[in-house]
């Protein structure tokens, strides 16, 4: 059972459904029906869906981090994205490139439903531009998840696939405080990506939502990654409540705004697709951000005091390997 509790945000940019499942309001998950200006629904069109009921991680720029209840099925995962489709019929079958994002509330490595929505995806969203994304901060001890995500790219996608690593930082240090759980090396997302990438495929995005006193150096990325085989994307630290207590401000739009450009530019001279993806302002003034919606809708989703709530009643856990948050290969 789904019951929608909430939509918020601007048709024509993004609105973001809070869905609630198991008839319970621990089990609430945000889904995003997105677009991309100025290009009309059949031309791209967006669906992120939340892989997890809140987010174990912890990252402290994230609003998501506040709760954490366990994870969806497959049937509940790709009931956010029949939502996003029931909203506007006839439209998926004509969209040149619709985009399923498994890369709201989440990490969808820690979450085997997600395998098997990727495998059943196509049967659902019967459109001639489906293209299926995955964003995560590849957690360690979810080696076989990430073995068995390579082999539904190949069986089911055949170069409509995109994998995003959330890698923040080119420091080992501020990578284990932005992403405070056990995660592969720079080293390790090389030599995975690597093995992912096929002729055909797009490129492994390497995604880095710069802050401010965060390291991001050129140099160790061209020596560590194939740009034939990785594109880099800079993004901002958008506006959260967590963020914002955590202190976080953005580069992107701070004096080092001019660094991150010669950035680019080293990155481009070495042969590498670098993607500078700010967002609608109208997006952080109308709350689409991760976390955010579910935190209005249902602010008992989160702690009472606003700390993280612990994990609802049959939520599951994976136990991370290793013991810092990681380790150079």
């Amino acid at each position: 059972m789904m019951e929608v509790l909430r939509v918020s945000g601007m048709p024509g940019i993004a609105e973001v459904g809070v869905l609630r499942f198991r008839d319970d309001d621990r089990y609430c998950a945000e889904t995003v029906d997105g677009l991309t200006p100025p290009l009309a629904r059949h031309e791209k069109w967006i669906v992120n869906v939340s892989t997890q009921f809140g987010c174990p991680v912890g990252c402290p720029f994230c609003d998501a981090a506040l709760a954490y209840h366990g994870e969806p099925t497959a049937d509940e995962l790709l009931a956010q994205v029949r939502w996003v489709l029931d909203r506007h019929p006839g439209e998926a079958e004509r969209c040149a490139k619709l985009k399923v994002h498994f890369a709201r509330m989440g990490e969808p490595a820690l979450n085997d439903a997600v395998l098997e929505a990727l495998e059943r995806l196509p049967s659902l969203a019967r459109s001639p531009g489906l293209w299926a994304c995955v964003a995560t901060t590849a957690p360690r001890g979810c080696e076989p998840w990430f073995e068995a995500l390579r082999d539904v790219k190949d069986r089911r996608y055949r170069g409509r696939f995109q994998l995003q690593f959330s890698v923040q930082s080119t420091a080992e240090r501020d990578r284990a405080r932005l992403t405070p759980i056990p995660h592969w090396s720079l080293g390790e997302l090389a030599r995975y990506g690597a093995r992912f990438w096929r002729p055909g495929d797009r490129k492994v995005v390497l995604n880095f939502a710069l802050a401010r006193d965060v390291a991001f150096d050129p140099e160790m990325l061209a020596a560590t990654f194939d740009p034939a085989r990785f594109a880099v994307k800079i993004t901002p630290v958008n506006p959260t409540a967590r963020g914002a207590e955590s202190g976080f401000a953005t580069v992107l739009r701070s004096e080092r705004a001019t660094a991150v450009e010669r950035a680019r530019a080293a990155l481009g001279a070495r042969g590498f697709d670098v993607i500078l993806s700010v967002g609608e302002a109208e997006e952080d003034r109308i709350g689409s951000n991760c976390g955010q919606a579910v935190r209005v809708a249902r602010p008992e989703f989160v702690g009472r005091d606003g700390t993280p709530a612990e994990a609802g009643a049959g939520a599951t856990h994976r136990t991370f390997a290793g013991s810092g948050s990681s380790m150079e290969a």
